[in-house]
């Protein structure tokens, strides 16, 4: 059993060990102060990693951006710092700060004279992401150095040091730096600068850190009192570094929390029967909501309820704007996405508006076509009875150059009813006469009126002219009589006084 665990023991030893494979300090030493040295190509290739750098920020291109941190002999001067203070060589320490100093500056430089020049002045994401750093990239840049230093003190030099300069990203900060001072936005300039200042920085304590760790050889002993005076100097330097980062963490992880809570507000909310979500807009700085909606319209009522589950998502200081368009049937996701999918293929953004309004547009083209047809429809009655209707006159006229017997006629429609198999919508037509028709005279009229009004359904009565005048004389004289019978108004009166 013992055996067991001193096996393992030495296995977990072995596969910790940070001096396996180590390279010998000289090699190490000279590996790192070469690496620091700020002649030759090293300045040539800081300028051209810069320049790529910078038009990969402005055009917003992550695999240019990449392509110049590894390019970059940034990595080299922060090293050096850490070595030299690490064996105690303060002027190593002095000179190579020195050197990082002026790489620092002629990467702004560098960067400030593209972007001066560059036709692109809208700030990218990319450029927009160095601008805020957080507690977060003091892990990365801790992580990366403690990566890093392990991979300078190895015999054979893998792709961590690639990768480090990847994952610190040294090269952007001073870029993002470049584009602040060209563009006078200082917000840009200073974020930059700090953000290169911890990866710097942390870099360059877990280096050293790293290098106590394996003990390298001291240049020279410092006394107690010395080294802890380097010792606060870091620790205080580390604090008031992290203290704004930790601040600007706390802001982004709220952000995102509040982000969150809006979209589960949206998502968990807004579920209307016939009613759709097309639209949102977040805006976390603002603290409002913006939400287009199309379908069937949500009431006031249904509003002010949703204002009041804000609190809910604790989003109690936010304002809600809620943008409909109506279609009075409803629209479904499957209809929306449908729409939406018209514009996946198109090279310009969809006009939201217009996929708003297309589904109302299309109802009310519906709507207007069928009410088109209804008018077609009465329209059609309307000149169908039109036509239909007899002109008594001509045909009155017509019918006395047939017969000189009929003097004129009357036409009207009549429901006629005699029996349950003998009823139904007739036209009667009365011929006013000076002389009765007889049956073969009455049928020779009946047959011409059918053809001529173009219906088969006419009865033809006869009136003579005579009777028809005497009864309509005797009508009036009636109504005449019973007027003068009755006495007047003042007739009246006086009898009543008289009486």
């Amino acid at each position: 059993m013992a055996k067991t665990i001193d096996k393992n023991g030495q296995m977990l030893s072995s596969m910790f060990n940070l001096r396996s494979d180590m390279a010998s300090f000289d090699e190490i030493e000279n590996t790192i102060v070469s690496g620091s040295k700020l002649q030759g190509t090293n300045a040539w290739i800081l300028m051209m990693a810069i320049l790529v750098a910078s038009v990969g920020l402005n055009t917003n291109s992550t695999a240019v951006i990449i392509g110049a941190m590894l390019i970059s002999p940034l990595m080299g001067g922060i090293i050096a710092i850490a070595y030299g203070i690490a064996t105690n060589n303060l002027t190593l320490a002095k000179f190579s700060a020195v050197r990082l100093t002026v790489q620092i500056l002629i990467s702004v430089a560098t960067s400030f004279v593209y972007f001066s020049v560059s036709p692109i002045n809208a700030p990218s994401s990319e450029l927009l992401a160095r601008t805020s750093p957080t507690i977060y990239d003091v892990l990365i840049a801790v992580s990366g150095g403690f990566a890093g230093m392990i991979g300078q003190t190895r015999k054979e030099k893998s792709n961590v040091i690639p990768g480090v300069a990847i994952a610190t990203a040294l090269m952007p900060p001073l870029c993002t730096a470049g584009y602040g001072l060209a563009h006078r936005n200082w917000a840009f300039f200073s974020g930059a600068l700090y953000l290169f200042f911890i990866n710097g920085f942390f870099i360059c304590v877990t280096a050293v850190i790293v290098l106590k760790f394996l003990r390298v050889p001291q240049f020279k002993e410092l006394d107690r009192k010395q080294l802890s005076k380097i010792h606060r100097s870091i620790a205080a330097v580390a604090v008031i570094t992290m203290i704004p980062s930790i601040y600007f963490a706390y802001n982004q992880i709220k952000d995102t929390i509040e982000n969150a809570n809006a979209e589960a507000f949206i998502k968990n909310e807004f579920v209307f029967e016939g009613t759709q979500v097309v639209q949102k807009n977040i805006d976390i700085n603002d603290r409002y909501i913006e939400v287009s909606l199309i379908g069937k319209e949500i009431n006031n009522a249904q509003q002010e309820e949703l204002e009041d589950k804000l609190k809910n998502y604790k989003l109690d200081n936010y304002q809600l704007t809620i943008t409909q368009t109506t279609v009075k049937s409803g629209i479904t996701a499957d209809e929306v996405k449908a729409m939406l999918a018209e514009y996946d293929n198109e090279d310009e953004e969809p006009n939201v508006d217009e996929i708003l309004t297309k589904k109302e547009n299309e109802e009310l083209t519906s709507e207007n076509q069928q009410l088109k047809a209804k008018n077609e429809e009465l329209q059609k009655q309307l000149d169908d009875a039109a036509a239909e209707k007899i002109d008594v006159r001509q045909i009155s006229a017509e019918l006395t150059a047939i017969d000189p017997k009929i003097t004129g006629a009357a036409a009207a429609e009549a429901e006629i009813y005699v029996s349950p198999d003998d009823s139904g919508s007739r036209t009667i037509v009365t011929l006013f006469v000076s002389k009765e028709l007889d049956s073969k005279e009455l049928k020779t009229v009946t047959a011409w009126l059918e053809t001529r009004l173009g219906r088969t359904d006419i009865t033809v009565l006869q009136q003579n002219i005579s009777a028809y005048r005497r009864d309509d004389s005797s009508a009036a004289e009636k109504s005449t009589k019973e007027d003068s019978s009755k006495p007047s108004t003042d007739e009246s009166a006086a009898e009543s006084r008289n009486g």
